[in-house]
Parts: C-alpha cells; sequence; structure tokens
C-alpha cells in the first residue's frame, strides 16, 4: 500500500514539472499588423509645407503594393505620423499650415471622390515630435461665395472653413432632406467647431436649424417643408 501510495506522488509531481508555464502578456506597442508590413517609400514624391524657417513638414508616399499606399508625414526628415484614410490633392489650393500663438496646425485637402473634397486637420507637436488627426470636414468655395476656406466668414475676426456635405433631391418639390453643415474657426492656434456660425448657416440653408438632423432610422437626413426661396 506504501509502494503504490509514493508511485501516485511521484506520478503527480511529474504531471505539475511537464504543464506548460504561463506566458507573460506582451505590452501594447500600438503596432498593427499592416504597420509592421515592409513599405516601400516612393523615393520621388514629397510635397513640401514649411511652418517657419527653422521646420518643415514633408508628405511622402509608402506604397503596400502598386496600386494602394498610406501618406507619412516628416518633420524635418524625421518621420512622425502615418494616415492610412486620408489623400492629400495634389494641386489643392487649400493645404496649408497655420502656426499661432505657440501651436501649429496642418489643413489638408482631401480626395473626397466620388463625394466632395473635404479638409483634414492635424495638429503638430515640434517639440515631441508628434503629429495628431484632429477632424474632417467637406468645404464650399463657391466663387463668389462667402463661405471659402481660411476667410473670415462671419466677421468676428477669426478664420473659419466648412460647409454643406448633402446634394441628394427630394423627389416632392415642396420638400427637401435637411441639409446640415459644419464648420471650424482657428483661434489663437486652436481648432474649434464653430456651433453659432453652424446654426447661421443651416438655418440659411434650410430655413430651419435641428440640432439632431437625422431622421429615425439614423438616415441622413430628415425631410422638411422647402424653404419659399429654394422654389
Amino acid at each position: 500500500m506504501r509502494s503504490i501510495l509514493v508511485l501516485i506522488l511521484f506520478g503527480l509531481t511529474a504531471c505539475g514539472r511537464l504543464q506548460k508555464p504561463i506566458e507573460q502578456s506582451q505590452p501594447n506597442t500600438g503596432e498593427t499588423q499592416e504597420s509592421k508590413t515592409s513599405l516601400k517609400t516612393d523615393s520621388v514624391y514629397a510635397f513640401k509645407l514649411r511652418i517657419d524657417t527653422l521646420h518643415e513638414i514633408t508628405i511622402k508616399r509608402e506604397y503596400v503594393n502598386h496600386s494602394n499606399y498610406h501618406q507619412t508625414f516628416y518633420l524635418n526628415n524625421e518621420k512622425i505620423y502615418t494616415d492610412t484614410t486620408n489623400y492629400l490633392v495634389d494641386s489643392s489650393k487649400y493645404s496649408k499650415v497655420i502656426a499661432e500663438n505657440g501651436n501649429v496646425l496642418l489643413f489638408m485637402e482631401c480626395d473626397g471622390r466620388p463625394n466632395l473634397d473635404y479638409i483634414s486637420a492635424y495638429a503638430i507637436d515640434i517639440k515631441n515630435k508628434k503629429m495628431t488627426y484632429l477632424s474632417s470636414s467637406v468645404f464650399n468655395d463657391r466663387p463668389g461665395g462667402k463661405t471659402k476656406p481660411f476667410t473670415d466668414i462671419d466677421g468676428d475676426g477669426f478664420l473659419e472653413y466648412g460647409g454643406f456635405d448633402l446634394s441628394e433631391m427630394h423627389p416632392h418639390p415642396d420638400s427637401m432632406y435637411y441639409n446640415p453643415s459644419k464648420f471650424y474657426e482657428i483661434k489663437k492656434g486652436r481648432l474649434l467647431f464653430d456651433s453659432l456660425l453652424t446654426k447661421k448657416e443651416d438655418i440659411k440653408e434650410n430655413g430651419i436649424y435641428l440640432a439632431q438632423p437625422l431622421d429615425k432610422y439614423g438616415n441622413c437626413c430628415q425631410v422638411i417643408k422647402k424653404p419659399k426661396y429654394k422654389r
């Protein structure tokens, strides 16, 4: 009986030694499988925007394959950000850097096809060599219009940009889809959502302002009575 107990204890000890050790969790570095993929940087293409006499931003392309690329941002030739979603319009007159009050904002006109082009905004931290995506908004720049990007649209002394995105017509002649706008203001080097200008422009466009423009199904947008001036 004693020998049997010894054998059982020996077997349990052996099983304990053969157990797979618990793996320690790896720290989250923020990298994805795609970011670890080897990308080929275009050695010819480079879009440059100067911040001041000492600093400039360069936008390059890193190709995933022959038809798909990311846009990488370099501060004085040091890579600080990769954008996999927004794509610069090379010939844009609205892509620019605005540096005020010790803050640096980068604005990039992006290709929105088949919809309207839009402006993406980023904050650049020169000291810490970092870049942060802030927001995107379509913009209106109709000839003779008062909502041209980077102008003082509402006369408050600060630059604004933004506009209306919806272009779908309602089939009934007396109705229209509510067309919401989105405007931003550049104030002392900060980018702020301009709720007052957005409300003012919405009323001008739609005749009314709706804080919740989506319909009950979550689709854009609610059907409203067409203002008389739109007939």
